[in-house]
Parts: structure tokens; sequence; C-alpha cells
């Protein structure tokens, strides 16, 4: 719930959808377990966990939505024994060669024998929507995973025009120009890591760790053209995080003057507490996504996203 790892969208549009109304368009996809035959199923599930009721949970403007994503766990190594074994006894006992259209019809049918007895998993992508600032923000580090949630959103809403952010500077350059002495904006300091890449299609990757970045060290980097992609910085005192060449926020982490107010939380109250913690990080990031964007120079026009 504290949301850790985020990949950030603009909206295009205004998001004028309530939380109650939002639930109601959701409840179409709501999540359902994975049948026989299934290979995997996504649906919503109610973002404070099992207890609640609504597919949407909202504090302050800030609006909070989880899918659930459940998979059967069907090993290739298992399906690829079983083939081996079943060509084997074909090719022994009839004295013949098993071509490949055979092979994957023989394939097609072992899983489909397997399917209904392979053990499932669950996974939960969580997202939050911030309609004052325009903003959805997805706690994950996986474009593919990220693009999954916003389909299945999109197609609870009809249209959802929405975008990665697009700053007027390149994020790589600019951090690259922070390490190399360039001051860096109020309230940000550097951390002790990044990840430097070379220029070009065969381009090597430095990863540099518990490391003064201002070192003489880093600048031998600099010189033979290496760019920053992953900086660590740290902002206000308040949080902590890895931010990457797309605007990406990784291993995002609050300071304790900014959990204290969690301590006074009932712990024995699950719901509380997972209301009180994304209240507390709802408030945050809408106060550090735009600064996000102004250490790049502002935003390009969002005109021309596709819903």
């Amino acid at each position: 719930m504290m949301f850790k790892n985020l990949r950030l969208y603009r909206l295009a549009k205004p998001f004028a959808h309530s939380p109650d109304g939002l639930h109601e368009h959701l409840e179409a996809a709501a999540f359902r377990p994975c049948g026989k035959l299934e290979h995997e199923t996504l649906g919503w599930v109610p973002p404070l966990g099992r207890r609640a009721t609504l597919l949407t949970h909202a504090a302050g403007p800030a609006i909070l939505v989880c899918a659930r994503k459940e998979s059967r766990m069907l090993p290739p190594a298992v399906i690829n024994e079983e083939l081996a074994e079943k060509v084997a006894a074909i090719e022994d006992g009839e004295s013949r060669r098993v071509g490949r259209k055979e092979r994957l019809e023989i394939k097609d049918q072992i899983v489909h024998e397997l399917l209904p007895r392979a053990f499932t998993r669950s996974s939960h992508i969580y997202a939050m929507i911030l309609p004052r600032s325009g903003w959805i923000v997805i706690d994950t580090s996986s474009k593919a995973r990220a693009e999954e949630l916003l389909s299945l959103l999109r197609e609870g809403l009809g249209s959802l025009p929405v975008a990665m952010p697009r700053p007027v500077a390149d994020p790589s350059t600019v951090m690259t120009s922070w390490i190399a002495g360039e001051p860096l904006p109020a309230g940000l300091e550097l951390g002790d890591e990044c990840e430097l890449q070379e220029s070009g299609d065969d381009a090597g990757t430095i990863r540099v760790k518990r490391v003064e970045l201002l070192s003489d060290e880093i600048r031998t980097h600099l010189g033979a053209g290496r760019r920053v992609v992953k900086l660590a910085l740290a902002l206000d005192e308040r949080m902590r995080f890895v931010l990457d060449e797309e605007m990406g926020v990784k291993r995002l982490a609050f300071e304790d003057v900014v959990l204290e107010p969690l301590q006074d939380v009932d712990g024995d109250d699950d719901l509380a507490r997972m209301d009180a913690q994304f209240a507390l990080v709802s408030l945050e990031l809408e106060a550090m996504l735009p600064r996000i964007l102004d250490w790049f120079g502002g935003e390009e026009d969002m005109a021309g996203v596709a819903a």
C-alpha cells in the first residue's frame, strides 16, 4: 500500500468520475478465479482487501484501485517432459518419426489435460488516480503490468487518454549534468548510487553503488561519454528514491518524519491502517510529482494523446 515502484502517467483530459461512479464502471470486470482451462484472469478487487466491498477507495481527491491477476502455473519443463515421453512412445511403438505439426497437436493436448490440475498464483497491482493534478500512478516497475491495468481501466470507462510524462528537457541529460557538478533543484540531494550507460546500439551499462557521485571516478565515466539513466535522490529530507530516464520512480521510501503520523493508527485495524497509509502517500505524491516535471523544464503539450 505504500507504493514503492511507480510508473507515472498523465491524464490528457480531466478525470470526471467519482469514486462511487468509478466503482460502478469497474463492477463488470470484477475479478473471478481462473476456469479449469484458462491460463489467467485479470479483474478488479477491493483495494482495501477482503473486508471491504467497494472496488475503489478515496482519500481526499485521490482514488485507489487494485487489479488482481491469477495465473495457472504450468512450467514449460513439465510440458516438455510429458511431450518427450509421448513422442518417444509413438516413435517406438509405430516405428515412425513424429513431425512438427503432430508434435504441436500433442503439446496442445498435454496442456489441455494438465491445465485443470495446475496450481494458481495471484498477484495484485495497485493504482492511484489523482484527478486534481492529472496523474495516474501505478505501483509496479513493469511497463507491461502497468499497461495491463490501464487496458482494464480503459475497458471499464470506454476511453482513458493517458501518456507517459513528456518533459521538455531529456531527464538523462539533466541527471548527467547534476553529477557533473551542476546545481540541483531546491530540496533535492544526490544519493550514493547511479546507473551509467554508453551510447550506441551495443551500449554497455555500469552500476555504481555506495560511491560519492561527485568523485573523480564518476567524472571519468562522464568523460568517456557515458550518461546517467538511473540516479538515487533524496527530497526535502522526507523521501528517498531512484529516478530513471523515463521518470519512473523505484524503491521509494519515506523518512520517519513522514511516517510518524501512522504510529497513532490502530495496528489491529487493517482497514484503518491501509486508509491512513494511502492518505499519507497520496498527499506526498501529489506534492512531489509536479516538482519532478519542473526539474526537467516542465511538460510538453498533451494534445493528441490517444484514448
